[in-house]
């Protein structure tokens, strides 16, 4: 009798153990699939980002191009500058967005390297 009591007693102590480590390995697994579709979403920003970036260069050459064949006339002209000119502005905001999000990408992607250490 004395032996049953200890055997279950240390059965149970393993099993706690055992469910103390499984529900620290799923906490690093969820964190880690966290992080990896954060990291997804980061990559697809900055994707969209540099399009959107690509765009508007595109457009600022294409007006720079019109403005200087000297076929448009003088108001038009300051119109496409000021466009060209809000452009430029967007151009820089979204550097600096991939600029944070590319910060982002790295953390998420040393998070993801450091709980695979783990």
């Amino acid at each position: 009798p004395v032996h049953f009591i200890y055997g279950n007693s240390l059965l149970l102590e393993v099993n706690k153990q055992w469910d103390q480590q499984f529900r620290s390995m799923k906490q690093h697994y969820e964190k880690k699939v966290e992080v990896k579709a954060k990291l997804s979403a980061s990559q697809r920003s900055v994707s969209e980002l540099e399009e959107e970036r690509h765009r508007n260069q595109q457009e600022c050459e294409r007006l720079q191009a019109l403005a200087r064949d000297g076929a448009l006339q003088e108001k038009e002209k300051e119109i496409l500058n000021e466009a060209l000119n809000e452009l430029k502005e967007e151009n820089k905001l979204l550097k600096e967005q991939k600029a944070l999000v590319t910060k982002k990408k790295e953390y998420y992607e040393c998070e993801i390297s450091r709980l695979n250490k783990v």
